[in-house]
């Protein structure tokens, strides 16, 4: 239950916005993973945030072939201890990209809500490794008293 609420914190992000460029005219550009496309001197500049994209993708996959793994937890655990590292660093990543995007623009930046969706994903996937590893702990133990 947890990889699945998981995967929904961290597949968000692909159909809203995580933060906001604040154009001189108060009006607002959307930041999405897949990047913004802006006008600037006249001509039409693409910002591609094809990095950060792959990254949230390889998350993504990462939680849900876990999700299957059920047989091999040991394997599982460690696969969501990887996927708690990224999910800690694509938050240090968006704020570069949105940083750098607003320094481009040469304008200020306004950060949503949903930036601190993949903290809350790691928590519940370290809520995960907890889980699964009562788990392990429980069968090796019953193994134990068999033989």
């Amino acid at each position: 239950m947890f990889l699945i609420l998981s995967l929904f914190c961290t597949g968000i992000f692909y159909f809203l916005p995580f933060g906001k460029i604040i154009l001189a005219d108060a009006s607002t550009l959307p930041l999405m993973i897949t990047g913004v496309e802006f006008t600037k001197n006249g001509q039409e500049v693409v910002y591609s945030l094809l990095p950060l994209m792959i990254m949230l993708t390889l998350i993504n996959l990462v939680t849900f072939l876990s999700i299957f793994l059920y047989k091999h937890r040991m394997l599982q655990i460690r696969m969501n201890i990887f996927n708690i590292i990224m999910q800690l660093g694509s938050i240090g990543i968006m704020f570069l990209y949105l940083t750098d995007a607003a320094k481009k623009i040469g304008t200020d930046y306004h950060t949503s809500i949903l930036i601190i969706l993949p903290v809350v994903a790691a928590i519940l996937t370290l809520l995960a490794v907890r889980s699964i590893a009562k788990d392990e702990a429980l069968v090796r133990s019953i193994s134990r008293l068999r033989k």
